[in-house]
């Protein structure tokens, strides 16, 4: 069984999967939809201005297990500076004991294959409006053999306080940046808008999102997702479900669920998608604290 980014009909492997996977466990949730969820220093990954609303600073982790013994870490953290925000994040992937499910024949079997992702944001704000940039390094790297490239990200957003968001992204501009690196770095472009229902200050909560991906050299992707909840007193469950469409090449499953036990300014995540963009179900655990 070939998984979804790896095309059969030709020779090349697929993109980098630390690029393509959705940016954090919240977003996992909601099918994928990230592009609008502002505040979480997973936005990173996503785009760059959504770090705009984080108050001091955000930090987020996430874990999943794939096939074939095969493991994808990640983290980032934002920092508000005045009127200037700065993020960081990385992934890694180590592909497990068969990884030529994952690139093909280039990586046969026991051998050690990984993948590596940093990204590095500057975020300025005005007013309501957000603008940021971001720099990528992306590497794959079988035994002793290292493939690598260079792209940047632009995000806009538009975050009415807490209430409501309007953003855009593009990811990976240009592609690979290193002209002479055969790693792919597709572009993806992005618009998002995510709604508060009721004050996220109070014991209630009630957002959606929605959000329309345009992959590079592939058919459009609608995603929608929402989250309903209560917390009191800092102490709560959220739970969150999602559906969005299918195009090769991104995270498949139509449907997806999942929550978060909120304690004060510490969240631990849960996600669950019955077929991923390793073809599989996947489970996705993950933390996040917001200062």
């Amino acid at each position: 069984m070939l998984p979804v980014g790896l095309r059969a009909q030709d020779s090349l492997p697929p993109p980098p999967y630390v690029l393509t996977l959705p940016a954090s466990v919240r977003s996992v949730g909601m099918s994928g939809a990230g592009v609008a969820l502002v505040g979480d220093a997973g936005a990173v990954f996503s785009n760059p201005a959504g770090l705009a609303t984080i108050r001091h600073v955000a930090l987020e982790g996430g874990y999943r297990s794939a096939p074939g013994g095969a493991r994808l870490a990640s983290g980032a953290l934002g920092w508000r500076l005045s009127q200037f925000d700065l993020g960081i994040g990385g992934r890694y992937f180590d592909l497990g004991t068969d990884p030529s499910q994952y690139v093909g024949p280039e990586a046969p079997a026991g051998s050690n294959a990984r993948e590596a992702l940093g990204v590095a944001s500057l975020v300025y704000r005005y007013g309501l409006l957000a603008f940021g940039v971001s720099g990528r390094y992306a590497r794959r790297s079988i035994d002793s053999v290292h493939v690598r490239g260079y792209s940047g990200d632009a995000g806009l957003a538009l975050a009415f306080f807490d209430i409501m968001a309007l953003t855009f992204s593009v990811q990976n501009i240009g592609g690979n940046w290193r002209q002479s690196s055969a790693l792919e770095m597709p572009r993806l472009t992005r618009l998002g808008f995510t709604m508060n229902y009721v004050d996220p200050q109070e014991s209630f909560r009630l957002l959606s999102t929605v959000e329309v991906q345009w992959p590079e050299g592939r058919s459009a992707r609608f995603v929608a997702g929402v989250e309903a909840g209560i917390v009191i007193e800092g102490v709560g469950l959220v739970g969150r479900a999602g559906y969005g469409g299918e195009s090769p090449g991104l995270p498949n499953a139509k449907f997806s669920w999942g929550g978060t036990v909120n304690i004060g300014s510490f969240k631990v995540d849960y996600a669950y998608r019955d077929r991923d963009l390793f073809d599989a179900p996947a489970h996705h655990f993950g933390i996040r604290l917001t200062l």
